[in-house]
């Protein structure tokens, strides 16, 4: 998808662009980074071996989702694909951060929309190894052209084993706007223009390899008639080009409450 264009701020918005600037560098910003950090988790799979470092075959990321019907983790059918051909043709583990899976229970999947969803046992949360805090809200629903989202994962090329077993993994976090928003996806684009810096987070080095975020959510914020903000699932990220530094997203309203997947 190629997408042009320069973005404007809505008009007639209360909020200047200016004031959001200031907001989003304050404890604004870190709430929305903490809202992204504790809702996803990063999906791996490596070969055992006895001896020498940890083999990373490939990687991505699971949001995890509260229906109001059960909780499900939620990432892209590829990576799920990926998986489940590693552990049918080579002797891997799959981890998502700390917890070993034993076998991933798909409820959906959808490779038309790159879309899989997984059932989970309270065991693995407990064991990954970091709280785990659900996004909540059903259904998940569409932004606005041009409206803020906000959208994370985990960079394989920003993985650093630190021992033989042991990764760290570095969360790559964004809030920015809707670029594109179709019928099955929405895109963000890096407009460095709009940009701002708190100082705190490293600004995202250009054309940065993105891949392993897939599966991470991709969050708009939505207004109420009375000016209260809240967060809402939009989207799963499917695709992200270091070329031309955009991401794009699989709506998510195509996932039903229990797990199952379909327009």
């Amino acid at each position: 998808m190629t997408v042009t264009g320069s973005w404007k701020p809505p008009e007639g918005h209360p909020l200047s662009p200016e004031r959001a600037k200031q907001l989003i560098v304050g404890p604004l910003g870190d709430t929305y980074r903490e809202i992204l950090k504790s809702c996803c988790a990063p999906i791996y799979w490596y070969r055992n071996a006895k001896t020498g470092p940890l083999e990373i075959c490939a990687s991505g990321t699971v949001t995890f989702v509260d229906t109001g019907e059960k909780i499900i983790g939620v990432t892209a059918a590829h990576v799920v694909d990926g998986a489940m051909k590693a552990v049918a043709v080579c002797d891997v583990t799959i981890q998502i951060m700390d917890a070993r899976i034993e076998r991933l229970e798909v409820i959906g999947i959808d490779r038309r929309l790159d879309l899989a969803t997984i059932a989970f046992e309270r065991r693995h949360i407990d064991a990954m190894g970091k709280v785990i805090s659900p996004l909540t809200g059903w259904p998940p629903l569409v932004p606005e052209e041009g409206r803020g989202i906000m959208l994370a994962g985990y960079p394989g090329a920003d993985r650093i084993i630190t021992a033989p077993k042991e990764v760290n993994w570095g969360l790559c976090t964004i809030l920015g706007i809707a670029r594109r928003v179709s019928d099955e996806q929405i895109t963000w684009l890096l407009e460095r223009e709009h940009g701002v810096s708190d100082g705190k987070i490293p600004d995202l080095p250009p054309n940065h390899a993105l891949g392993g975020i897939s599966g991470g959510p991709l969050v708009g914020w939505f207004e109420t008639p009375g000016g209260f903000t809240y967060p809402r699932l939009c989207g799963i990220v499917s695709e992200a080009s270091a070329e031309f530094e955009n991401v794009i997203a699989k709506r998510a309203d195509f996932i039903r409450a229990d797990g199952t997947i379909g327009k």
